[in-house]
């Protein structure tokens, strides 16, 4: 059964590009999610997670979710043999005793101690041995240091290291490239052994990467077609372009890495809020600080139309406060001197200057990141449509490729000797990557877009959920009277092909012949015309309070707006809208629908682009090569029409 992991403290961008590929492309993982410094991640089979980033990340630690905690994942033990060193180790009586204390511990197997030398060898799976051996010393003689033994330094041992082994393999590449230049002409055995020798070192990179990936038994990676691929084209005889072929590959990931990046920065320019807050230095004058190193009891000033991120009093001022965000509701709250006010409200009127009570550990903002970031992940539908296409594609592909360049030769070498070139080919551009890591950036950039909105996405699949629903029910806020702009939005809402029902708990009664209306119903009467709405399809729910718990509870996407002081809202809605603006909710929608748009677009341009050079391919006339650059150019085609959700207006 899958369970929650972490891999969390990742600050370095580049390296959490590479995780997320990495994890990606394992089949025991599912369901990634990536934040600023951290991806969670669905995985059957941790234990080849933890291998992999041990001897990637030895820095990370693998995390699982235990009973709503982070707790380190222990992979099962592996029991490794150490040798440390003394210092101030005078006697042998010393060091029989010390050897004797250790080896009371079954923790520690194996102990020896060489007393003329100075080293203990030990074997234990004891990940902090260290510590635990320089306690156990004390005991014997406080004087004395246990130190991790360190293989002696030598100048020769650097060069091997550095240069001797890369220079080795540059003069056998060379020889191996002359030999197959100059026997071109007669070609012989040797032709055909120095150029599948220059091959291997050429891909060297690529085939490490795919031994990893057979080791995590991900056996359908891009690393390892290519690599058939390349065998393939050295058996075909089609030597100087499978070189070509492999150094393209080589340059087009580092390009790939790029994109990644910048889209990776796009997405973390929506989600990340504004940091820093207006800190009064003396009267009149302030400086712009972090969040974070904003004192208790220091003074913040709010200017009109700004919200305040940390909960304090006011000490000068009068304004009114937009409260939505807090507690849903629509009414403005009227604050002076001596007023209390909390973090994640809006100062709509005047300038306040606030004495900070609250630090930003405790302010709504962060509560809303801890919100959107601590979510459980779940895999939206069409997340999985696009992992069972990817699946089918490149299953499909690698089989006709091997076919192609295995048994349909054999059954007349002579003239289908051709169809190994083909299976090269169709192995290149079976790679399923693409379409799986945009489908997972359509994602973010849809939670990202939604959060530069003040829309908070509790689950990475409530967008996509939000496209299912064939009913839209808009519960209107307690006693308000019906304005233009909300009539507006049913209009609105009421042209997106979905039907519309509207509960109306206002002070008059509503009548339109457009809408479905309902005047002042109880919470089990709205239930009951939800429960039958719900046989026509999946209903979306957009209520405000605490009182319509049950409705978001019922809903298929329960969307509340406002109200993060209430965990009973939190834990209930999939969507929360944090402003007070109408438009937020048409925008939820239309964000919903450009993530799924551009998500199927992506897929059915791959897919046409790919069926064409496959046709294209059987005839003949594709170049290796060339297949492979049009592959890689729909690669980013594809990651850049995902910025279209970012760059949405």
């Amino acid at each position: 059964m899958a369970r929650n992991f972490y891999i969390d403290n990742i600050n370095d961008i580049n390296k959490l590009n590479e995780i997320s590929i990495l994890l990606n492309g394992m089949e025991e993982v599912s369901r990634i999610k990536i934040s600023k410094t951290e991806i969670s991640f669905y995985c059957e089979h941790p234990e080849n997670v933890h291998e992999v980033l041990k001897e990637c990340y030895p820095e990370l630690v693998l995390k699982e979710e235990i009973n709503s905690r982070k707790r380190e994942f222990i992979a099962p033990e592996n029991k490794t043999e150490y040798i440390f060193m003394f210092t101030n180790l005078e006697t042998e009586e010393e060091a029989k005793e010390i050897e004797e204390v250790i080896s009371r511990y079954s923790a520690y197997e194996n102990v020896s101690l060489d007393f003329t030398n100075k080293l203990l060898k030990v074997t234990t799976s004891q990940k902090n041995i260290l510590v635990r051996l320089n306690r156990l010393v004390d005991k014997v003689n406080p004087n004395i240091d246990v130190e991790q033994w360190k293989k002696p330094f030598k100048s020769q041992d650097l060069f091997q290291e550095k240069y001797l082994k890369t220079m080795s393999k540059l003069a056998i590449l060379f020889v191996a490239l002359a030999l197959g230049l100059v026997t071109r002409n007669d070609p012989s055995i040797v032709t055909n052994i120095a150029w599948l020798v220059a091959i291997i070192i050429f891909n060297e990179t690529i085939l490490r990467r795919a031994y990893r990936d057979l080791k995590v038994k991900h056996y359908i990676s891009e690393n390892i077609t290519i690599n058939i691929a390349c065998l393939f084209g050295w058996v075909y005889g089609a030597y100087v372009e499978t070189l070509v072929v492999s150094l393209i590959f080589q340059l087009s990931e580092r390009f790939q890495m790029y994109l990644i990046n910048l889209t990776m920065e796009k997405i973390n320019n929506e989600i990340s809020p504004v940091q820093l807050g207006r800190r009064e230095i003396k009267k009149n004058e302030y400086e712009m600080v972090s969040l974070e190193d904003i004192d208790i009891g220091d003074i913040i000033v709010i200017m009109p139309g700004e919200t305040i991120p940390l909960g304090g009093k006011v000490v000068s001022g009068t304004s009114d406060l937009d409260m939505f965000a807090i507690n849903g509701s629509d009414i403005l709250d009227k604050v002076n001197e001596g007023s209390e006010v909390q973090s994640g409200s809006v100062n709509v009127s005047e300038m306040l200057k606030i004495e900070v009570l609250y630090t930003y550990d405790h302010s709504a903002m962060n509560k809303v990141l801890e919100i959107a970031m601590m979510a459980p992940v779940n895999s939206s539908r069409t997340h999985k449509l696009v992992e069972l296409i990817s699946k089918v594609y490149t299953v499909v592909l690698v089989v006709a490729g091997v076919v192609c360049a295995t048994i349909v030769p054999f059954i007349n070498i002579e003239t289908n000797f051709k169809y190994v070139y083909l299976g090269a080919i169709l192995l290149t551009i079976s790679g399923s990557f693409a379409y799986k890591q945009v489908s997972s950036f359509a994602i973010l950039s849809g939670v990202a877009k939604a959060f530069s909105k003040i829309i908070v996405i509790k689950e990475n699949s409530g967008l996509d959920a939000l496209n299912l629903c064939h009913t839209i029910i808009y519960d209107r806020f307690d006693g308000v009277e019906v304005t233009e702009e909300e009539m507006e939005l049913f209009s609105k809402l009421s042209r997106i092909n979905r039907d519309l029902i509207i509960y109306n708990d206002g002070p008059v009664d509503l009548e339109n012949d457009q809408y479905q209306i309902y005047n002042n119903l109880s919470v089990k009467k709205k239930l009951e015309i939800m429960e039958e709405a719900s046989v026509a399809g999946p209903v979306a729910y957009i209520g405000d309070n605490s009182k319509d718990i049950a409705l978001l509870q019922k809903a298929y996407v329960g969307i509340s707006r406002g109200g993060i002081k209430d965990k009973k809202v939190i834990e209930n809605s999939d969507i929360m809208l944090m402003n007070s603006n109408l438009n937020t909710v048409m925008e939820t929608f239309m964000i919903s629908k450009k993530q799924k748009d551009v998500t199927f677009e992506n897929i059915f341009m791959s897919l046409f682009i790919n069926v064409i050079m496959m046709l294209v391919a059987i005839s003949g006339i594709l170049p290796w090569w060339v297949a492979l650059v049009i592959y890689l150019l729909e690669v980013v085609i594809v990651l850049l029409n995902t910025h279209r959700i970012i760059d949405m207006k």
